[in-house]
C-alpha cells in the first residue's frame, strides 16, 4: 500500500513525553495515553500553530485561518479559551518531573507554540523528505530511497483530517500535493535501480488511488514494459485513453510520447533514465544530466 499505518509509541513511553500526529485525524499522546483535545475549533487551533512552529500568530491571523471572513463576533474569546485549553491540556508533567518541554505564549505580536522535545509526525516525515531529496540530488540513490520509503510510513492519511478551517484545507492541499511529489520521486529512483518488478505494485496502487496523476502511469508503463510485460504497459495507455475521452482532456505530451515508444518498442527505454529534470523533458533525454529540483518544506500559507 502507498499509505501504510505505522506505530505511534516509539520506545520512549515517558508519562510527560509527548506525540502529535498531523497526518490523519489530529491526535497528541503522552506516553500510551491519548489526549482529549477538547471541540473542534480547539483542535483546529492546536493543528495551526503546529503547522506554524516557533512563529508567531496574531489573533487576526488565527481568525482567517480557522474561519475565514464568517467569523462569529465571539471569535477571540474563543480563540482565548482554547489557548487557555491548550496550556492546561499540554503542560500537564502527570508529575514526571522530566516534563513536556511544550510552551504555548503570546508574545509581542500573536502566540506562539514550541513543542521542545516532543515529537511531531509532519515535522519528521519532512526531514526525512528533505533528506531523500538531497541524498538524490547527490547521486546517493540507495539512500535516498530508504529516506522516502521511511517518509512514505510516516503518512497515514491527510492532513489533520476531519478538522474545518480556511488554512487547514489549503494546507491539507498542498501536503497533499508535496507527498505526491516525493512519492513519485521514490518510484522513479525503483526504476533506477533496476528494480522495475519491485515498482510495479506500488505503482499499480498509485495509478488506481490517483488516477489523473498521469506521472505514476508514465512511470508504471515503463516499469511494465521493462519487467516483459509489454503488453499490460499497452493496455494501460488504452485505458487511460478511455478514460480522458469521458473527460474530454487529452494526455500530456510525456504520456503520449512514451505510448508512441512503447509501439515502437524502443530499446532506449530500456536504459533510459526515469528521473524527471527540471525542464520536465527527462523522459525524451536518455543523456541529459540526472538533477532533482529542491523542494519547499514548510507550507506557504502558514
Amino acid at each position: 500500500m502507498l499509505l501504510r499505518e505505522r506505530g505511534f509509541y516509539g520506545n520512549d513511553r515517558r508519562t510527560s513525553h509527548l506525540r502529535f500526529r498531523l497526518l490523519g485525524p489530529l491526535q497528541v499522546n503522552r506516553g500510551k495515553k491519548t489526549l482529549e483535545l477538547g471541540p473542534p475549533k480547539q483542535q483546529a487551533l492546536l493543528a495551526v500553530l503546529l503547522l506554524r512552529p516557533g512563529l508567531e500568530t496574531g489573533v487576526d491571523q488565527l481568525i482567517e485561518s480557522l474561519w475565514g471572513e464568517d467569523s462569529p463576533a465571539y471569535a477571540k474569546n474563543l480563540i482565548q479559551k482554547s489557548v487557555s485549553g491548550l496550556r492546561g491540556l499540554l503542560t500537564a508533567s502527570d508529575g514526571d518531573d522530566s516534563g513536556s518541554g511544550v510552551t504555548l505564549e503570546w508574545s509581542g505580536g500573536g502566540y506562539r507554540m514550541d513543542v521542545g522535545a516532543s515529537e511531531v509526525d509532519l515535522y519528521t516525515y519532512e526531514q526525512l523528505a528533505a533528506a531523500g531529496i538531497a541524498a538524490a540530488r547527490k547521486g546517493e540513490i540507495m539512500q535516498a530511497v530508504k529516506l522516502l520509503e521511511e517518509a512514505r510510513t510516516m503518512s497515514t492519511g491527510p492532513l489533520v483530517e476531519g478538522l474545518e478551517g480556511p488554512m487547514l484545507d489549503r494546507e491539507r492541499l498542498y501536503r497533499q500535493e508535496r507527498f505526491l511529489a516525493d512519492m513519485e520521486v521514490r518510484a522513479e529512483l525503483e526504476l533506477e535501480l533496476g528494480r522495475h518488478r519491485n515498482a510495479v505494485p506500488y505503482l499499480h496502487y498509485a495509478v488506481h488511488k490517483y488516477p489523473l496523476r498521469e506521472r505514476f502511469l508514465w512511470l508504471l508503463m515503463l516499469a511494465l514494459y521493462r519487467s516483459d510485460r509489454g503488453n499490460e504497459a499497452l493496455s494501460y495507455a488504452v485505458q487511460r485513453a478511455r478514460v480522458v475521452e469521458e473527460l474530454g482532456v487529452e494526455p500530456g505530451p510525456a504520456l503520449r510520447a512514451l505510448h508512441a515508444r512503447l509501439l515502437l518498442q524502443d530499446p532506449q527505454l530500456m536504459v533510459m533514465s526515469a528521473l524527471r529534470q527540471d525542464s520536465g523533458a527527462a523522459e525524451d533525454e536518455v543523456a541529459a544530466p540526472i538533477t532533482i529540483p529542491p523542494l519547499a518544506r514548510r507550507g506557504p500559507f502558514g
